[in-house]
């Protein structure tokens, strides 16, 4: 048997169902399913063999489904959010206990993105929830550059891929830049594709959101 590849309605529904997908982004391509779906949260876990309360990333479809999952932003907090979503930054924001365990991290911290890739956002609100997102490998290799190399790696032990059609995302091969915002002063623990804070001309918020 081979991974099957999916239609975009075909993965929102797999995705609504508990089901575990390889999906582009506009950064790596990665292991993908609802947020606040426990089982499947675990079953990433699994696949990569990652240790046990290592927290994931979050995909959220809009700057309001994004804030859906947070606590009340401040006015600094907020501004950012608004200056880098959608784009390729991760930020750490104060989380509302509302994703599945083993997603955000010890203090509740969680790692939030609206990525760039407008037909990603789609499938993500079609998905009806948040997703979590991490890169394709197991735990301690290199990341899959593309969405075939991630189908190499894991194949028929997911549900199937979505690669965004002809006219997908334009990956940059970098992970996304990740702030920390839950202490006093914002962190940058990992740079991206873009310098943060993002230059006004430098956002990804075109028609596709392609880099």
């Amino acid at each position: 048997m081979t991974c099957r590849r999916l239609q975009r309605p075909e993965a929102a529904t797999a995705l609504a169902a508990g089901g575990v997908l390889i999906l582009p982004t506009d950064t790596l391509p990665g292991l993908h399913a609802r947020a606040d779906n426990a089982a499947a949260v675990a079953r990433i876990h699994g696949l990569k063999g990652r240790a046990e309360g290592k927290p994931l990333v979050v995909l959220a479809g809009s700057l309001a489904q994004a804030r859906s999952l947070l606590r009340p932003l401040n006015r600094e907090q907020e501004r950012i959010c608004v200056s880098c979503w959608p784009g390729p930054y991760t930020l750490i924001l104060p989380g509302a206990g509302l994703t599945a365990a083993g997603v955000a991290g010890e203090g509740g911290g969680l790692a939030v993105r609206v990525p760039g890739y407008g037909e990603l956002r789609e499938l993500v609100l079609e998905a009806g929830g948040p997703l979590v997102s991490t890169s394709a490998n197991r735990a301690g290799a290199a990341p899959a550059a593309d969405v075939a190399a991630a189908v190499a790696i894991f194949g028929t032990t997911v549900d199937g891929y979505w690669d965004g059609g002809v006219s997908g995302p334009r990956p940059a091969a970098q992970a996304s830049c990740l702030v920390d915002f839950t202490g006093a002063e914002p962190k940058v623990l990992r740079d991206g594709p873009l310098p943060f804070p993002p230059p006004a001309e430098g956002r990804l918020d075109g028609p596709s959101g392609a880099v």
